[in-house]
């Protein structure tokens, strides 16, 4: 029963992943060349880097330590929000 499981979850991930991949038109029109197969890749990886307002995440001044966080509050007079975190966000509880 286990083995089969294996193979399906296998063959939904080759079709999932791996067809769209080997069916893309780009690439079969180019022949599958490495070198329209790299270029595709990194076109590909460049249209997917998120935004600049999808990286807002990235602008809020994180600190290392709560003394930290509390000399750069003090500093520029702004409040300290301490977020902890127990690894299981899904249950809504931090």
């Amino acid at each position: 029963m286990l083995s089969m499981l294996r193979k399906t979850i296998v063959s939904g991930l080759f079709l999932t992943w791996f067809l769209p991949v080997l069916s893309n038109p780009v690439l079969v029109a180019a022949g599958g060349s490495d070198e329209n197969v790299a270029t595709w890749v990194r076109d590909r990886v460049e249209a997917l880097q998120p935004t600049a307002a999808e990286k807002r995440l990235d602008e809020i001044g994180w600190a290392k330590s709560i003394s930290e966080a509390e000399k750069l509050a003090h500093q520029h007079n702004r409040p300290v929000f301490l977020f902890t975190h127990n690894g299981s966000m899904g249950t809504g509880r931090c």
